[in-house]
């Protein structure tokens, strides 16, 4: 256990209200909580580790080289990428949480070029960030939700609040985007696994803020849409189980969730007819 990270003083500091003693310094306490991602204790992960770090990050306590080192430093083979490709393996909660802690620096720099008109990040630094999601997304294997009695993993869930974080960056373009929407297709299609812990419903915030770009258009979107008809469904059980529940759960949260917000008839309509699509090529077997 960590000098000052334990459990036994992260307990003792959220009881006085997440407040963390003066004399430490943030930087080399943000390292410390990054470690303890490694632990399969829930609440020393998820609760407190990620709390903190949560907390050090979006409240400023971190000077902007030391943002950007903390970034670099998740984005490497010892954080994200560390034993990627490994299924039913702790190491994914490494990776998982990382990701998570990812997005909330994005997200903090969004925040800070828009409301304060201060950029964290540089363009290139924003531009190495989304390409490392990217690979991430695609080659993370382990998307178990919740391990018993290790806590949350639920990797493809994180992903997607730092794909939502990304969404807000200016930096990033219409292809950018689309290129993300292509991701995400791949990634919540998967055959080989069923999501069952509201998966869906995290993607599609993401997909929302996608959609709510000024260079973005309903003509992406539903050429995107259309492209889930397109997948060629697996044959056999439970591959073709897994990939019908999660094309359709997927497609059902956006479509509530663009009724719910208004948007435009066209691309609800072009829901139901892929929805209309994916059944009728399960009803052929």
């Amino acid at each position: 256990m960590t000098e000052y990270a334990s459990k036994e003083n992260l307990l003792k500091w959220k009881e006085n209200d997440f407040q963390i003693p003066e004399e430490l310094n943030r930087y080399e306490l943000a390292l410390e909580l990054l470690n303890n991602f490694n632990s399969t204790d829930p609440v020393l992960r998820d609760e407190l580790s990620l709390s903190f770090l949560w907390t050090i990050v979006e409240d400023g306590m971190l000077s902007q080289t030391e943002i950007k080192q903390l970034l670099k430093l998740t984005l490497s083979e010892e954080y994200l990428f560390n034993n990627l490709g490994a299924i039913k393996d702790d190491s994914v909660f490494n990776r998982a949480f990382t990701i998570l802690v990812i997005g909330v620096i994005i997200g903090y720099h969004a925040d800070m070029r828009e409301e304060e008109g201060k950029e964290i990040l540089s363009k290139e630094e924003v531009m190495y960030a989304f390409c490392k999601v990217m690979d991430y997304l695609k080659k993370e294997k382990d998307v178990r939700g919740y391990v018993n009695e290790k806590g949350w993993a639920h990797s493809a869930a994180h992903t997607a609040d730092a794909i939502g974080s990304l969404a807000y960056c200016k930096e990033l373009n219409r292809d950018d985007m689309i290129n993300l929407l292509a991701g995400i297709r791949e990634k919540y299609t998967v055959d080989y696994y069923a999501y069952v812990n509201e998966e869906a419903e995290r993607i599609v915030s993401a997909i929302i803020n996608i959609m709510n770009r000024e260079d973005m258009n309903d003509e992406d979107i539903i050429e995107w849409i259309r492209g889930f008809s397109e997948i060629k469904q697996p044959e056999n059980y439970p591959q073709y189980h897994n990939y019908r529940e999660n094309a359709k759960n997927l497609l059902r949260s956006l479509y509530f969730r663009c009724k719910f917000k208004g948007v435009n008839t066209i691309v609800l309509s072009e829901i139901e007819d892929v929805l209309n699509k994916i059944n009728e090529r399960f009803n052929n077997y």
